[in-house]
């Protein structure tokens, strides 16, 4: 959920706030966001977006862009509030989405495509563990680095 354009903006188009960005309880650093008690989205503020700023030119500029930019946007203007402490949970979530989406494109597959590769290329846990192992450098704890 980093934003480097929200971070380098933030100080001019939201002055007042404590911060240009956030980090999760992991230490991540993010896009600036606001917690609440449970997750929360500003119906108001939303609404005025929607009829207010979000008109053709807007959707034409913005259609090509990746998902999680709508995210960090939502986020970043306050219009989404986060559950108290789960930051870190949304960032993983994140995170692995934007690896999926790239992947796709990558692969140029549709996401029913996708699914279709991942399910037919997946191990077991059982198998991954194995793989963990075997894969393990051996270490020798007796060597000395030259």
């Amino acid at each position: 959920m980093r934003d480097f354009d929200a971070k380098q903006w933030n100080r001019y188009l939201h002055p007042e706030r404590p911060s240009r960005y956030a980090r999760t309880t992991g230490g991540e650093q993010t896009v600036y966001f606001e917690e609440a008690s449970q997750f929360e989205v500003d119906a108001q503020a939303a609404c005025e977006f929607v009829t207010c700023s979000y008109d053709t030119a807007f959707m034409l500029e913005t259609q090509n862009r990746e998902a999680i930019e709508s995210a960090r946007f939502w986020l970043n203007e306050g219009i989404v509030k986060l559950p108290l402490g789960m930051a870190q949970r949304y960032q993983d979530m994140a995170k692995r989405g934007q690896y999926f989406s790239g992947l796709a494109q990558r692969l140029n597959l549709t996401p029913h495509e996708l699914d279709a590769q991942l399910v037919s290329n997946c191990i077991s846990d059982g198998e991954h563990q194995a793989r963990i192992r075997r894969d393990a450098p051996q270490l020798d704890l007796f060597a000395v680095a030259a």
